[in-house]
């Protein structure tokens, strides 16, 4: 965990990651902007009298999924997530690592279940080739396949994190 907080305090955390993560953390940036761009021209149309991007609401709602999704990795690896250090900042590092591998095995299990479902939701979208009703005619798989991909790219990060950890905690006594 040192050499994480140390990466961190040196900057430059982007540079550091694999170029996965980097791709997806910038997908990720293109499709905030994209979906600030949908945002803003379609409420200047609208306030001038037309609608220019029909289905903005379906975009917006597809776009959100990799917005949120994508740099989930990157915060898993670099341990960004919201974390409540009461008890846990007068552990061992020894502990702080075997929680650490909890959390791990938690998010693996729960990740899993997700991705097993947003897996079979596509499979189903896929199969029935269903769209969503508007001018576009959205595919449905489309969101299913991202959400999916995504969740099973975040579970595989876990799985990492994990072997690392536990090589970490296994070397800890050498």
């Amino acid at each position: 965990m040192d050499e994480i907080k140390e990466k961190r305090e040196e900057g430059g955390e982007m540079e550091r990651l694999p170029l996965a993560e980097r791709v997806l953390v910038s997908l990720a940036v293109l499709g905030l902007y994209l979906m600030a761009l949908i945002i803003t021209v379609n409420a200047v149309s609208r306030w001038l009298g037309y609608t220019l991007i029909p289905d903005d609401i379906l975009l917006i709602e597809e776009l959100m999924v990799p917005v949120l999704l994508f740099p989930i990795g990157v915060v898993t690896a670099l341990r960004e997530h919201i974390t409540v250090e009461v008890f846990t900042q007068k552990l061992s590092e020894h502990s702080k690592l075997s929680l650490a591998l909890l959390g791990h095995v938690v998010g693996i299990v729960f990740g899993a279940i997700i991705s097993y479902a947003a897996i079979r939701g596509f499979v189903r979208s896929w199969a029935t080739q269903d769209y969503y009703q508007g001018v576009l005619h959205i595919p449905m798989w489309i969101g299913h396949l991202i959400f999916a991909g995504a969740m099973v790219l975040f579970v595989l990060r876990l799985f990492v994190l994990f072997f690392g950890d536990l090589k970490r905690i296994l070397s800890f006594g050498r």
